[in-house]
């Protein structure tokens, strides 16, 4: 084969590709992904844009990433176990490095080259170790309700830190802990005058009341849809987990991703001095703090969330 015709095969392979990957179809799709049966729905346009979560799958991103649609091909997906995605037959494998591997798969199945994040909490954690894993797969990511991590021995007290803090800072927070602390102690979700304390463990990742009932309907349909399921009655062991990330969180530096990491200012479990760890140790990153939000800040303060997305958008 002479050298003309072998580099018209490549340019027309490299246009059917790019073509096959930004011409993604909506719609809501159900395929098996490394064995299990995993669903996702594709939104938008442009750029391929991964979100989903480990716990509580696609429901709370299609509800609140509308104007990512306009920027990016969304590609919200159930991870195993959540939504309407078939749990996987060992327990084992609702591990971190399998949740690495079922995006890979999802990508390829795709057959897109490079793909963007949306990770928020635990998500954010699986996009970096894919960052570590793929690199050269990875075009950005937007980074939300994260930070360093503490050791699995410090992380209790590092909560109760951040908590104690918080109290001194906010009367509504205050009560916010001692009625899920009532709860806990009484194994009941009223007080004895029949106030109702069910909302309180979602309200304490909160700013306040007014941000709380943003979140909390989002949640309700978080939990219809369905969270993480059970394996022959199991969930992952959180402590093997958390010590396997710990050690991996160790090679964060070689993440060259461009990465916007959005907080919110008083995330009580993301402080902003863990975010500003977090950003120091990315060394194409950028931190903002949205202020009078917690772990939720595009759902608590939706327009200068997004703002602040579309500007960085717009520097990168």
């Amino acid at each position: 084969m002479n050298f003309k015709l072998k580099a018209l095969i490549i340019i027309n392979s490299f246009f059917a590709f790019f073509a096959s990957a930004q011409g993604l179809k909506n719609g809501n799709f159900t395929e098996k992904i490394d064995g299990i049966s995993i669903n996702y729905t594709i939104k938008g346009s442009g750029p391929v844009m991964f979100a989903g979560h480990p716990n509580s799958g696609k429901t709370g991103y299609e509800l609140t990433l509308k104007p990512l649609e306009k920027k990016f091909t969304m590609v919200y997906y159930d991870s195993r176990g959540t939504g309407k995605s078939s749990a996987p037959k060992n327990v084992e494998d609702y591990s971190l490095a399998k949740s690495v591997v079922e995006i890979e798969e999802l990508r390829k199945r795709l057959n897109v080259d490079k793909i963007w994040f949306f990770g928020h909490s635990d998500q954010s954690g699986i996009a970096m170790l894919y960052s570590l894993e793929h690199p050269n797969h990875v075009e950005g990511m937007i980074l939300t309700g994260t930070s360093l991590i503490a050791s699995p021995e410090e992380i209790y007290n590092r909560k109760k830190e951040s908590e104690n803090k918080r109290i001194k800072e906010s009367e509504w927070f205050s009560q916010v802990v001692k009625d899920w602390n009532y709860m806990y102690t009484h194994k009941t979700e009223k007080t004895p005058d029949g106030r109702d304390l069910s909302e309180a463990p979602l309200k304490w990742w909160c700013y306040d009341d007014e941000s709380s009932q943003k979140v909390i309907p989002i949640m309700k349909e978080i939990s219809k849809a369905g969270r993480r399921k059970p394996v022959n009655g199991q969930l992952p062991q959180q402590e093997k987990e958390l010590k396997y990330y710990y050690n991996q969180q160790k090679r964060f530096s070689e993440i060259k991703t461009k990465t916007l990491i959005l907080n919110g200012k008083s995330d009580t479990n993301n402080l902003p001095e863990f975010a500003e760890q977090l950003h120091k140790t990315l060394p194409n990153s950028k931190l903002i703090l949205i202020e009078k939000t917690g772990h939720f800040p595009w759902v608590e303060a939706p327009a200068q969330s997004f703002a602040e997305i579309n500007q960085w958008l717009k520097e990168n």
